[in-house]
């Protein structure tokens, strides 16, 4: 009789743990600046008033429920941003946060609730009329990609600086204080729902708009995703002792998935060039 195989379990548990668990770890017991953390969250909650009065003003005017949808499902995108800290080595310090979501271990503030209200429903909310008369058209849309890059890479500058969230790791190629890929890769988790409402709005008449709070969610997600899946995995090695020319490569990955992601939806929906 053959003896039963035991290669499989030569090396010691310890050994194969302390391997499986060799990468990146969040920093600890950060504390939330207070001063800062308010600033934040009153400056991107006046961002959120702001458009909330539009979608009702265009909700009023149109006779349409699809401004508000748009803004409840720009809410609902909150829990696009627990996931994608996780994968990117983003957190926000959890010691005298206001914490309104916590989940992967990683606590969301209030600040980013409302900054989510305008960053995910300004463009489909400022876009709404072309978006009923059926005028988007590809040089829009890349434009908008260039101001939403561009505002991503703003926004957050301030706030990074302060310690209201915190990027760990290495990550290459930063600008100011947040790292590229972020502001291309959540561009995309912009525009993609963007895109896809345009889509399909035509399409939901009734109580089928009501799938547009679930769309939009997803259509960033999808974004993100698709965008950001080589620096997901380059980012969930030990980064310090990691080939930094492998990280490297997958931001640059990153960032040109991005313009191909936009560019395929676009392509998808068959939006007009000019």
């Amino acid at each position: 009789m053959n003896e039963p195989r035991t290669d499989t379990l030569s090396y010691p548990l310890s050994h194969t743990l302390s391997h499986t668990l060799s990468h990146t770890q969040a920093p600890a017991d950060l504390v939330m600046p207070a001063l800062p953390q308010l600033i934040t969250t009153v400056a991107y909650g006046i961002g959120a008033v702001i458009f909330v009065i539009y979608a009702l003003y265009l909700s009023k005017r149109h006779r349409s429920a699809v401004p508000l949808l748009l803004l409840l499902g720009s809410v609902l995108t909150l829990y696009l941003e627990p996931v994608v800290d996780l994968l990117g080595n983003a957190v926000h310090p959890q010691i005298a946060q206001y914490n309104v979501l916590t989940t992967n271990g990683h606590p969301v503030p209030l600040a980013v609730l409302v900054g989510y209200i305008w960053y995910f429903a300004a463009l489909p909310l400022l876009c709404f009329d072309k978006i009923r008369a059926r005028t988007l058209k590809q040089n829009f849309v890349w434009k908008s990609y260039a101001a939403v890059v561009f505002t991503a890479a703003l926004v957050e500058q301030i706030p990074l600086h302060f310690g209201v969230w915190v990027y760990y790791g290495y990550q290459p190629f930063k600008l100011g204080y947040m790292p590229s890929w972020w502001f291309f890769v959540n561009t995309t988790a912009v525009i993609v729902p963007f895109l896809l409402t345009y889509a399909l709005i035509p399409k939901l008449k009734g109580l089928k708009q009501i799938a547009l709070v679930l769309i939009m969610p997803s259509g960033a997600f999808m974004g993100h995703a698709a965008a950001g899946w080589p620096m997901y995995n380059a980012l969930g090695t030990d980064t310090l002792n990691f080939p930094q020319w492998i990280i490297q490569g997958s931001s640059l990955l990153s960032v040109l998935l991005s313009l191909l992601v936009v560019w395929v939806v676009m392509a998808i929906i068959d939006l007009p060039r000019r």
